[in-house]
């Protein structure tokens, strides 16, 4: 089976770059979008298997985005593909299940590694959302008698406020429901 790759990007000869890269690879190129408003109708159609994507379009979030959307398409991976190597938007991306993070200051091929690794359901050991998500699965004790009071899951839910991640991307990156995050929330306020 041809893996089937779209990306939405507001630069249209960074676009260009992207589907020379994916037909060098042999990938089917699925279309390259300036919007999002145009990239529902193939998420719905369910024509993609890898979408890539910068962390912005225009005046619009793609994480966001990708958290309200993904639902249409669920054997749909997102490569989030940007200048940006941000903490904040890789835990971002991390909490709303992106596939790989990959930064434009890393070679094309590491694009076309991330889109492979999507194929075959298997992560690279370098990802950054691995490591984002191992983070905050095993969140470091910190040192201090504040702390101490602190249970487990409040630390992982002040780990990710740390990184400036929404309660709702917290929900989603500890598996736990909105009410639960805002709990451990006020708690985390209230002790420290």
């Amino acid at each position: 089976m041809v893996l089937r790759v779209s990306c939405v990007d507001n630069n249209a000869v960074g676009l260009l770059g992207i589907q020379q890269a994916c037909k060098d690879a042999s990938f089917h190129w699925n279309g390259g979008f300036h919007s999002l408003d145009e990239v529902k109708p193939m998420l719905e159609a369910d024509t993609v298997d890898v979408l890539i994507s910068e962390v912005r379009i225009g005046k619009h979030d793609m994480l966001d985005y990708w958290q309200d959307q993904s639902h249409l398409c669920p054997a749909t991976k997102l490569i989030v593909y940007t200048h940006n190597g941000n903490p904040t938007h890789i835990a971002r991306a991390a909490s709303c299940n992106a596939w790989d993070y990959v930064t434009k200051r890393q070679s094309i091929e590491r694009l076309i590694q991330a889109c492979r690794s999507a194929s075959q359901s298997t992560p690279l050991a370098d990802s950054f959302i691995l490591v984002a998500k191992e983070y905050f699965r095993c969140v470091p004790d910190y040192d201090g008698a504040e702390s101490e009071s602190l249970t487990p899951r409040e630390r992982q839910t002040l780990a990710h406020l740390a990184f400036g991640l929404s309660n709702r991307e917290i929900s989603s990156s500890m598996g736990i429901s909105l009410e639960t995050v805002k709990e451990h929330v006020q708690n985390v306020l209230r002790k420290l």
